[in-house]
């Protein structure tokens, strides 16, 4: 990160109103308001210390995650003396975006303004707007009106208490949401500006639309409003409009014309360039649903990026380790199963995670078949030899199963009937049957993110698993190591139920560990006595997003149901109006505006990503 110029002699940021645990290794800090949240999060960024992984405001708060609990105490520290950032922190970007204002609600909200549509124009394009934070979707961010301060004006404000400038925009969202909304589309709910990255269903007033493209996982920093960018915007003639089909057009051939460019930052970033990669597996079978995951993509929440990654890091772990793997590689992650794999080349595999059986179907009859039962299948390595055939069997308990192979999987490469305009970016010729697309790594991490989409899709039958060098690997050991301390802390307080699962039969108790807060203070001590003596149900609607639990509601006081959006961690148990918890998995969105009465930990967290439907679950106190 880019040195600030050095503050003012003396001159430091007032303290945040209140600090509070967020799981085993974060902290949410509270501040009068945006200008304060962003004066904060910039001189921490400025001092970018080596054990903050990830660093997220909200509207008033400023969300600071850590590597481990040892962390905590120095990040409090932190907050607590942080130097006001010098001119060069404070300026910020600044972007002009082009919008024509023909949105469908334009009338209406001109109206629920008093103003006439052209005032309402006006008024748009005079303010300066702040991004305040992201969230919602990669590259949406929040807007708010006004200029944000400069350091002097917010160590002034935070002393006199005047707050940020800014005038109101207070606009209700639509009673019914829009069940699609189009990329590009600017709206307006509740204070703030919105610009909608890609189409998706949504709930603002729209005004207007844009072209300017807000996110580009090509770009650094990919979201075009990070935390801290001014926008003004400026009105442009209303032409008429372009057909779908021609628009369209107009949008690939854009893209194509800078698939080059594209190409060559995507590949110098890469550790391995994914032509170095090999093929290695073809998928026959991928079961219900087969992920490529990794150890995710930190360090993103700021532009609604969630961590994503394997859901069981302990299964990550010990399946990458068995075949000799760095423990970050990625794998595939199956849910239920079966899963059918062939090998193209001669290679080494291990799976871990939900127990189950293992069968490979050798094409050496002298060799025969392997067929392991659950206990055996664990965490060992097996080799395959070409045109081997790998069966992962759904899971005798529990619901993930990952497999992986030596050397790590870099990429996967598919064939399609019709490649498209874009499917040259990281293609290889094709068979005659179609084009030959290759797919890697998206923000550093081959993780699928189930919520924004981005890495590589699903697996489907008949896409190729192309992986890395295996010299300078660790050896492949006799056998994967144990669990850590915390995972067979963890274990030990899983009660197994019956021996064979399937998705509608009763599944096993867990005991889970839970930090609390950071919102139980609002919440109330009813609502936490309540949280942990409970015996939840795992609903059947559950998934990578969240896991939903079913039992008696929680008791949520009066006006505690709600609160300004805030940054979330996985494993946060999130209370919505319901006061049916949902506790946050990797796939999780960036903040939220529902209070978080405790965080699970990160063996708790491992624990619930086999938790299959039926499955009773008790939450205890970690401390």
């Amino acid at each position: 990160m880019t040195s600030p110029s050095a503050p003012s002699e003396g001159t430091r940021l007032a303290a945040p109103r209140a600090v509070h645990r967020a799981g085993e290794s974060a902290l949410l800090a509270e501040y009068p308001d945006t200008a304060s949240v962003l004066a904060a999060a910039a001189a921490v960024q400025a001092l970018d210390p080596p054990h903050l992984v990830d660093l997220v405001p909200a509207e008033t708060t400023l969300l600071l995650s850590g590597t481990a609990a040892r962390d905590l105490d120095s990040l409090r520290a932190l907050l607590d003396h942080l130097p006001a950032p010098g001119e060069e922190q404070s300026a910020g970007t600044e972007r002009s975006i082009g919008v024509v204002y023909d949105g469908e609600d334009l009338t209406e909200v001109a109206e629920l303004l008093g103003l006439s549509p052209d005032a309402l124009i006006a008024a748009h394009t005079g303010a300066t707007w702040t991004a305040a934070f992201g969230g919602f979707a990669p590259g949406f961010a929040y807007l708010v009106p006004g200029d944000v301060p400069d350091a002097s004006d917010v160590v002034s404000a935070q002393t006199d208490g005047s707050g940020s400038p800014g005038p109101p925009w207070d606009v209700p969202r639509r009673a019914e949401p829009r069940t699609a909304v189009p990329a590009g589309a600017v709206g307006l709910a509740a204070r703030y500006c919105g610009i909608y990255p890609r189409s998706s269903p949504g709930g603002w007033q729209l005004i207007g639309r844009t072209e300017a493209e807000l996110f580009d996982t090509a770009r650094t920093p990919p979201a075009l409003l990070t935390p801290g960018t001014r926008v003004r915007f400026t009105a442009q003639r209303a032409v008429s409009r372009l057909s779908a089909t021609t628009s369209a057009l107009a949008r690939a051939r854009s893209e194509a014309a800078a698939v080059p460019s594209r190409l060559a930052r995507r590949r110098g970033a890469r550790a391995v360039p994914l032509e170095d990669a090999r093929p290695a597996l073809e998928v026959l079978a991928p079961g219900q649903l087969l992920l490529l995951q990794d150890g995710g993509r930190a360090g993103q929440g700021a532009i609604g990026v969630s961590t994503s990654g394997a859901f069981d890091r302990g299964a990550l772990v010990r399946a990458d380790v068995a075949v000799g793997n760095s423990p970050r590689a990625a794998v595939l992650e199956s849910l239920w199963g079966p899963v059918r794999l062939r090998a193209l080349v001669p290679t080494v595999v291990a799976v871990s995670g939900a127990p189950g059986t293992l069968t490979v179907h050798r094409t050496d009859p002298e060799v025969g078949e392997l067929e392991l039962e659950p206990a055996e299948a664990q965490d060992h390595a097996i080799a395959l030899d070409p045109q081997d055939v790998l069966v992962i069997g759904p899971p005798a308990e529990g619901l993930r199963r990952l497999l992986a192979i030596r050397g790590g999987v870099r990429g996967v490469r598919r064939t399609t009937a019709d490649p498209g305009p874009g499917a040259s970016a990281g293609a290889s010729t094709g068979a005659s049957t179609g084009a030959s697309a290759e797919s890697g790594a998206v923000l550093g991490s081959l993780s699928r993110d189930t919520l924004s989409g981005l890495g590589p899709a699903p697996l489907e039958a008949g896409d190729v698993l192309l992986i890395g060098p295996v010299h300078g690997l660790d050896a492949v050991p006799d056998r994967a190591p144990g669990p850590t301390g915390a995972e067979r802390e963890s274990e030990q307080e899983h009660a197994s139920g019956a021996d064979e699962r399937s998705p509608s039969a009763a599944a096993s108790s867990l005991r889970i560990r839970v930090h609390a807060g950071p919102r139980d203070e609002l919440l109330g001590s009813e609502a936490l006595d309540a949280l942990t003596s409970t015996q939840w149900t795992v609903r059947g609607d559950s998934d990578r997003i969240g896991v939903r639990l079913d039992g008696p509601a929680l008791p949520v006081p009066e006006g505690a149901g709600s609160l300004p959006s805030e940054a979330t961690v996985p494993g946060a148990i999130q209370v919505p109006p319901s006061g049916l918890p949902v506790v946050f998995g990797p796939d999780h969105p960036s903040t939220g505006g529902y209070p978080v009465l405790a965080v699970v930990t990160r063996a708790g967290l491992d624990l619930l990503a086999q938790a299959a439907p039926g499955s009773t679950v008790r939450f205890v106190p970690a401390d």
